[in-house]
């Protein structure tokens, strides 16, 4: 790696993790780096932090991850709560979900054209969505009317504001991609089933739709006593007993109704939520998004035009 001058830097504070390059501190410190290899230095970070930074030893920054982001958060997010690093590796990751889906797909970045963020809050995914696919028309859509407006108004999305009623959510297809981030997390099975139902009539043929699940590893947090997710624990032990009877568990918030917490087994979702001949699972990653939700690839299958069968592939 070669290092621009102006990112090797000194500094009278310690600087922040995120700010620090690993990789080229050791390629400053062959020395550091030998001792990473041999176990004896856990990595560059921990070096610079102990000692590295008294000795006035040079470190590299990093580049920012976020040039050319729009960074404007409204007020009324109520996904940012301070933590500006994180919010930001949140809507981010995302993006690099989506990447991977597309490698799966063999689909070009320059194909996706019309895109679904559902729900879209107030748009801690659709900046990294405008920002990877600033050609692609954005559709904002959420039942959170100051979220729909906001996104219309700071990223250029189409604005529709949804509904309690899935069947009867005003939009109109063909998207060439969905994504769908902690939303199925808080419904019911057979709303999770309606909403599957509506991706599929809404994506082009070979279009791509992501859609997150809470799974194995919130059930071993919640069975632990850990991260109750605002659920009592006489919910808890509901929820568990329906996920651990068939695979798929849910309660309502105790303030709202037909809104809440699942859980669904990889299996049941393989199963029974998108066991469908018009869905090609391109994969399926546990704890892929925020390290906490599991993720889901699917692509709609190609259906030729001439098959009177409705072949499909």
């Amino acid at each position: 790696m070669d290092h621009n001058p102006s990112n090797l830097t000194t500094h009278t504070s310690l600087p922040s993790r995120s700010e620090f390059d690993d990789e080229g501190y050791l390629q400053l410190y062959p020395d550091i780096a030998n001792g990473v290899s041999l176990g004896t230095i856990e990595s560059g970070w921990q070096h610079f932090e102990k000692a590295g930074f008294a000795e006035g030893r040079l470190w590299v920054a990093k580049a920012d991850p976020f040039a050319g982001l729009n960074r404007n958060i409204s007020a009324h997010d109520e996904m940012f709560i301070g933590n500006e690093p994180h919010y930001f590796d949140v809507g981010e990751s995302a993006l690099h979900l989506i990447e991977v889906a597309l490698l799966s797909a063999r689909r070009q970045r320059s194909t996706i054209m019309r895109i679904l963020d559902l729900p879209c809050g107030h748009g801690r995914v659709m900046r990294f969505l405008q920002k990877g696919f600033p050609a692609a028309q954005l559709t904002a859509c959420d039942l959170n009317q100051s979220g729909v407006e906001f996104c219309a108004a700071t990223f250029g999305a189409l604005p529709v504001v949804s509904s309690e009623v899935i069947e009867e959510i005003p939009l109109q297809g063909a998207f060439d991609l969905i994504w769908c981030g902690s939303l199925l997390t808080h419904l019911s099975e057979e709303k999770c089933a309606a909403f599957i139902r509506l991706f599929q009539k809404l994506l082009d043929q070979r279009g791509i739709l992501i859609f997150t699940t809470h799974g194995r590893h919130c059930e071993r947090e919640l069975a632990a006593g850990k991260n109750p997710h605002g659920i009592t624990d006489q919910q808890i032990a509901e929820l568990l007993l329906g996920y651990r009877q068939k695979g798929f568990g849910y309660v309502d918030y105790s303030a709202q109704s037909a809104y809440g917490f699942s859980l669904a087994h990889p299996s049941f979702v393989t199963a029974q939520l998108i066991d469908h001949p018009g869905w090609r699972l391109l994969g399926y990653l546990e704890t892929g998004w925020d390290n906490r939700q599991d993720v889901i690839y699917l692509q709609k299958r190609f259906i030729r035009p001439e098959a009177k069968n409705g072949t499909i592939r």
